[in-house]
């Protein structure tokens, strides 16, 4: 299979800046792949809040927004999630320490309908706990597993049998992205003991884009890593995985009608500062400032259309050089 259903739904992206894209940005790769609505989110090396809520309010038929817990203390983290969810954003992406060390967080989220997004590594197993009282208190919770729930080995569901409890609730999807990132073999055995547990009616496709740039990876090339891996989905498995089960589970989900944040729950000063890594099988390290002016560059030009970022950024380099006194 090569054909990209339409309209595609991207579960995983990134809106933020200086290190992500503008609300604009990534709705023009969106529009250029023919997605219809996707899920942004930012990371604690980018809490710039204000540019989610933005995009929630200009484009609320294209997007849900995703926050994070910003503050110095378990009770400023709480208050910003509580702002963040009477602004209309979708959820908050929240680490697996964060859920198991402040429960008060995935309880509001509980209550109020919103949906936690959990990152951490080994299929979540220290947040496992805490997301399975969660989704049995309230009917209507939902917890959303990016990066393949953060990977793991198949062999952890019988060592641990609250993981595999976790992983065959209803409510709990696993969303694929961060492809380029593990290993193949690896990630494609543990999707395999994944989706033994979930079926394809909870398993989605995210781009995590622009981050799969850094990887040397496309917009296209992270919806269409599913026809490689052989798990064989059949052409409705993989309609359902590529589209369907995150307008079902994610868009079609309710939302309060987005407004401004207060720039106050954006905390720069608690930013965890990193460098971008670039193609990490030969890496390079760059400043998130030049890495924005590469990324703005490129996209003007095209983006994935014109070919890779590593091709893009090798050729911005080269011409660099000729540039350079000897």
């Amino acid at each position: 299979m090569s054909e990209l259903p339409k309209p595609l739904f991207d579960a995983y992206g990134h809106v933020a800046l200086p290190r992500f894209l503008s609300g604009e940005e990534f709705l023009r790769v969106m529009d250029r792949n023919g997605v219809h609505e996707a899920l942004v989110c930012t990371a604690e090396t980018c809490p710039d809040l204000g540019e989610l809520a933005r995009t929630a309010a200009r484009w609320p038929g294209r997007f849900r927004v995703a926050g994070l817990p910003t503050g110095a203390t378990p009770e400023e983290r709480l208050a910003s999630v509580r702002e963040q969810l009477a602004a209309g954003f979708f959820g908050i992406r929240i680490g697996e320490g964060t859920v198991a060390q402040e429960p008060a967080l995935l309880d509001v989220l509980g209550r109020e309908g919103a949906v936690p997004l959990v990152v951490g590594s080994d299929g979540l197993a220290v947040a496992a706990p805490n997301l399975l009282e969660v989704l049995d208190r309230y009917p209507d919770a939902l917890v959303l597993a990016p990066h393949f729930a953060s990977g793991g080995t198949p062999e952890m569901f019988s060592r641990m049998p609250g993981i595999d409890r976790l992983f065959r609730h209803p409510r709990f999807v696993v969303i694929f992205s961060r492809h380029g990132m593990f290993r193949r073999s690896e990630i494609i055995d543990w999707a395999c003991a994944v989706i033994a547990r979930t079926g394809w009616e909870r398993v989605c496709w995210g781009s995590e884009y622009p981050v799969a740039l850094y990887r040397d990876e496309s917009y296209a090339s992270t919806a269409l890593w599913i026809d490689g891996t052989g798990l064989n989905p059949t052409e409705e498995e993989r309609q359902a995985y590529l589209s369907d089960n995150a307008r079902r589970l994610i868009f079609a989900r309710p939302v309060r009608p987005a407004k401004p944040l207060d720039e106050r729950w954006s905390r720069p000063d608690l930013k965890s500062h990193a460098p971008v890594w670039l193609f990490p099988t030969g890496m390079i390290d760059l400043p998130e400032e030049v890495n924005r002016r590469l990324v703005e560059a490129y996209l003007a030009l095209g983006g994935d259309q014109t070919g890779s970022y590593r091709e893009f950024v090798a050729r911005t380099i080269a011409e660099a050089a000729t540039r350079l006194e000897p």
